[in-house]
């Protein structure tokens, strides 16, 4: 009995672990705007792009399920294609008014429904970082829902 009890607590005891793990952090984007960025040689453009540097605490939500808030933004004429931004579209960086840290590409995790230019929505997902692929967000969040 002693031995199915231990094994009982032990198993609990791991079972906490991964249930805290699956809580979203609430990211802010003042966290995710802290980025630097160096001269970095790409080879499929045959020229020096900038790369981004993450911080320790942005490489620390690599992975992890995150919350956050931001204004949706359609990529696509035909709407199912989104980012999210901390800007309205007006401030965005589409315009030149904010840098490629302040977006991130949305994967969602069902077809994604068609959502009005700027709606301010708060998503859940899995942020993923991106330093090597220049053609694509350095910011992805992956099996994206809306929370509010």
């Amino acid at each position: 009995m002693a031995k199915f009890l231990y094994t009982f607590s032990l198993l609990l005891f791991l079972t906490s672990f991964k249930v805290a793990d699956q809580t979203p952090l609430d990211v802010q984007w003042e966290t995710l705007v802290n980025v630097d960025f160096k001269k970095k040689w790409n080879e499929e453009f045959k020229m020096n792009m900038e790369s981004p540097i993450f911080s320790n605490d942005i490489k620390k939500l690599a992975g992890r399920s995150i919350s956050i808030a931001g204004f949706l933004i359609p990529v696509t004429t035909y709407g199912n294609e989104y980012v999210l931004s901390q800007n309205p579209y007006a401030g965005c960086y589409f315009c030149g008014n904010a840098g490629i840290e302040s977006v991130m590409e949305l994967k969602f995790k069902n077809n994604a429904i068609r959502y009005k230019l700027d709606k301010y929505v708060v998503l859940q997902g899995t942020l993923q970082l991106n330093d090597k692929d220049a053609t694509q967000f350095i910011y992805t969040l992956n099996n994206a829902v809306e929370v509010k």
